[in-house]
């Protein structure tokens, strides 16, 4: 792989998502940008890059490349929000004045995130014993390393330009051998009186990525999930936002399944409980967590009665929270009566995939979905009719559901079972038209419009029905909405003939999907909303021993 074409995903993952300006320092080819931009395409990405062909494969990608030695450029950009710096500052003849110039164009609050290479990993130290200063190839250090960094002289360097560290973290990387070299020297460190496992740590770090923040270090928040649904639901609603939430100082994500290790009161941290699609049954459970001074959080994205032990318990798990997060406004209004702290966070991409190429070829539709088949049913007769017309000229894809699928009057279609979202999103990314019934139905209507969002970023036009989904598509522009049978026949058979029709609706949605519902956009509406819940927890507590008496002052 091409050295300057690398992505370090330590570093992407920990970029600010909404961040409006960010400098990377050492951009290379511009591959880390080009993949943050996915997830904040309006951000103004600066790269700075000493290598000019390097520097001009960048400028293809970001919005601005410095092409020179980032020591003598003038960094002219103000109100910047995060300075990346990967794997670059050890090769700087002074990086304390650098990072201390362009620190002064950091915004308050702003971030800086950095990969530096350790200087005390095990295998430098092996290589001074055997009189080797510097590897030449694969090894940690090369010739063009300049300076060289220790944990301690990494905080000295953000120290001195005015920020506050608040995260490090070590990338263990090649430690085939590690065992017996830290072994072999366990009696000398000993005798040396350094703390063995502090001397461990930190010989296994091949690197450090660290995060420091203009200002004063940040009060921490743990947000902690138990899953209760792994395989749709936990994605979306908990693990994606989890990891934008994490970017922001102070902030530590934790996801479980089946057990919870809880954590007891650490002075300075405040922490959030989340039950994802859980039924709480036990009065126990939420004392332990109030015990331990969490805040609890129900979370729920489908009809909580299509779950009996719901009503069989009087909603306890709802009542028995301090606050409620739901996917949409019709839960939220069914929430609010048994628990009057409700939020809704709709569903959001996480990223905006790449424009869509279209190919010649035989025009795919797609269906992919969970237990519709009353969905579908009324509109099955008018499909199989539009198909018997166009023949072999029109494939269908559909993915689980397999009464659907043999159903289907044609012979030119494929099935998959259910399958991993990656699946999934790669044959959606293939089909034309994606069709996304939904009756009326009290279930139905609470669901999210995530599927038409999905097409949205995959420039597939979506077919649809008016549940849900005609309050996200604008019919005749965005997408196409049917409400009866015959609307549905005559709207596909429209998308089927007119292949300009079919992808000026689908660029339509891709833009208004990249301007309205990317997670960038929004995850901070959750931070937000914790930090204020938690700020009121005394006042919570109270109306939770109102809705159940005992569930706060019987605690011991």
């Amino acid at each position: 792989m091409d050295y300057y074409s690398r992505v370090n995903t330590d570093l992407l993952q920990l970029i600010p998502p909404d961040a409006s300006v960010v400098v990377e320092v050492g951009c290379g080819s511009g591959a880390l940008g080009s993949q943050y931009l996915k997830v904040n395409p309006f951000c103004r990405y600066v790269g700075m890059e000493i290598n000019p062909e390097a520097a001009a494969r960048a400028a293809g990608h970001l919005s601005r490349v410095l092409a020179g030695n980032a020591e003598e450029l003038a960094l002219d950009e103000d109100n910047v929000d995060c300075l990346v710096y990967g794997d670059v500052l050890e090769h700087m003849m002074d990086p304390w004045a650098t990072v201390r110039r362009h620190v002064l164009q950091l915004k308050a609050g702003g971030q800086v995130v950095a990969c530096i290479p350790n200087v005390q990993h095990w295998s430098v130290l092996v290589s001074l014993l055997r009189g080797q200063w510097r590897y030449q190839s694969e090894g940690l250090l090369d010739s063009t390393h300049l300076r060289f960094f220790t944990l301690e002289g990494i905080q000295g360097l953000f120290a001195q330009a005015g920020l506050s560290v608040f995260d490090i973290k070590s990338r263990n990387l090649r430690q085939e051998g590690i065992g017996d070299f830290q072994a072999a020297l366990r009696p000398v460190v000993e005798k040396m009186g350094i703390d063995f496992q502090v001397f461990s740590r930190q010989t296994a770090a091949f690197q450090y990525i660290v995060r420091a923040v203009k200002g004063p270090s940040p009060r921490r928040l743990l947000i902690q999930s138990l899953l209760g649904e792994t395989k749709v639901c936990a994605r979306t609603r908990i693990l994606e936002p989890n990891k934008f939430l994490a970017t922001i100082p102070g902030v530590q994500t934790q996801s479980e399944v089946d057990t919870a290790h809880l954590r007891g009161n650490i002075p300075g941290e405040d922490k959030v409980f989340i039950w994802q699609r859980i039924h709480v049954g036990e009065t126990a459970r939420q004392q332990e967590l109030l015990r331990r001074g969490y805040l609890i959080v129900a979370e729920m994205d489908d009809d909580p009665m299509r779950w009996p032990e719901h009503p069989r318990s009087e909603f306890f798990t709802f009542r028995s929270c301090h606050a409620v997060q739901v996917s949409t406004e019709a839960l939220a209004e069914f929430i609010r009566p048994l628990n009057p702290n409700v939020a809704v966070f709709p569903n959001q991409l996480a990223y905006l995939p790449s424009p869509r190429v279209y190919e010649d070829g035989v025009l795919t539709l797609f269906f992919g979905a969970l237990n519709r088949e009353e969905d579908w049913l009324a509109v099955m007769p008018c499909l199989n009719r539009l198909l018997q017309q166009v023949k072999n000229r029109v494939k269908v894809t559909v993915i689980h559901d397999r009464a659907f699928f043999d159903a289907l009057e044609t012979s030119n279609k494929e099935f998959t079972p259910f399958c991993s979202y990656e699946e999934y999103v790669s044959a959606l990314r293939k089909a034309d038209i994606a069709l996304l019934p939904l009756q009326p139905t009290r279930f139905n209507r609470m669901k999210s419009d995530l599927k038409f969002l999905e097409c949205a970023g995959n420039g597939v036009v979506a077919l649809a029905s008016p549940t849900v989904y005609e309050a996200s598509i604008t019919d005749g522009k965005t997408g196409f909405i049917y409400r009866t049978p015959a609307e549905f026949e005559t709207k596909l058979k429209l998308l089927l003939e007119d292949r300009a029709l079919r992808q000026n609706l689908a660029g339509a949605a891709y833009s208004w999907v990249g301007r309205n519902r990317l997670l960038s956009q929004h995850y901070q509406q959750r931070y937000a909303w914790y930090r204020d819940l938690i700020a009121r927890l005394p006042e919570l507590n109270e109306a939770l021993e109102e809705r159940i008496p005992g569930i706060v002052s019987d605690i011991k």
